[in-house]
């Protein structure tokens, strides 16, 4: 997807940095014995929220690098910086999406002298068994993190046995501190299939929990490859919102485009509600908190039109 307003590039690696990587430095070196001597677990996680589950369940026995951390960055089109490649080259534990969303951490573990020495979780495959052509927006799948935390806890009490149940204590606690938003999707859950337009593919795993069916698809698609959706298209999604086919419009805010702009417009105008939502954990918030903002717009959105 191209997050077009506002997104952060980064420079490309250059090949003084491949060296580093590949060949270790002083620098380097110091600071793997400092852990080493701290007893703590190197773990770097591509995204965030992936970084949140690790720090919550290794607790104070490891350090958590998370690479993207920013709202503003396109995880699609990040290029690593040598800090990222720095961190990933010290890690032993690599978290990262997969399923061709965030492939450039597959490149960094490969650059690393000590690639064979880590272990790695690749959410999409390792722990959701997704491929690649699916939807990678898989933290929008409920037991996403749930799943996570326990496969975390089991990772780190290989590396670390001496504190496997306090691993896997924690990672009961994330799961029990996520239980609210479970108890929100019961909630929201409908009976029979609701009918839905989106701006991309970004939420529709949580839609499927909610029992609500995308429309618009081909539409969604062509705008998350930053092409222009053809005018039937276009004109299918128009038609959805002016006879009120659909309950409500998900709107990407992430990236504006002068379609999805007009788009919203027209169903704002229809009397269609909007809910927004982010591809990216919002700076100041928790994946709790960032979901359950998200399911309150999709709950004022149904009791609007249940007015």
């Amino acid at each position: 997807m191209n997050m077009i307003n506002g997104f952060v590039r980064y420079g490309v690696m250059s090949l003084s940095l491949m060296f580093l990587v590949g060949c270790g430095s002083p620098a380097t070196q110091d600071n793997k014995s400092a852990d080493t001597a701290s007893g703590k677990i190197q773990v770097v996680a591509a995204e965030d929220f992936w970084g949140e589950v690790a720090q919550a369940v290794g607790g104070q026995d490891v350090t958590v690098t998370s690479i993207l951390n920013n709202p503003t960055v396109d995880p699609h089109e990040y290029e690593p910086t040598p800090d990222a490649s720095k961190a990933v080259s010290d890690a032993k534990l690599v978290i990262y999406t997969g399923i061709g969303y965030d492939e450039w951490m597959s490149k960094l573990i490969q650059a690393s002298a000590s690639a064979n020495q880590k272990t790695v979780i690749r959410v999409g495959t390792d722990v959701l068994h997704k491929q690649i052509g699916d939807n990678p927006h898989v933290w929008y799948i409920p037991s996403a993190l749930p799943s996570l935390a326990n496969d975390i806890a089991d990772q780190l009490s290989k590396m670390d046995p001496a504190h496997a149940k306090e691993y896997h204590q924690r990672a009961t606690a994330y799961i029990q501190k996520l239980q609210p938003l479970n108890r929100m999707i019961s909630h929201l859950k409908q009976t029979s299939s609701v009918n839905i337009d989106v701006s991309e593919p970004v939420f529709d795993y949580m839609a499927t929990a909610l029992h609500m069916n995308v429309c618009d698809s081909g539409l969604a698609k062509a705008v998350e490859d930053g092409n222009d959706p053809s005018p039937s298209e276009l004109a299918d999604v128009q038609n959805d919102i002016k006879t009120k086919k659909i309950k409500f419009f998900v709107e990407n805010i992430q990236n504006e485009t002068p379609t999805v702009a007009n788009i919203v417009k027209l169903a704002r105008s229809n009397n269609i509600p909007v809910v927004q939502v982010t591809e990216t954990k919002p700076t100041g918030k928790d994946y709790l908190t960032w979901m359950m903002d998200q399911l309150q717009q999709v709950q004022k959105a149904l009791n609007n039109n249940a007015q």
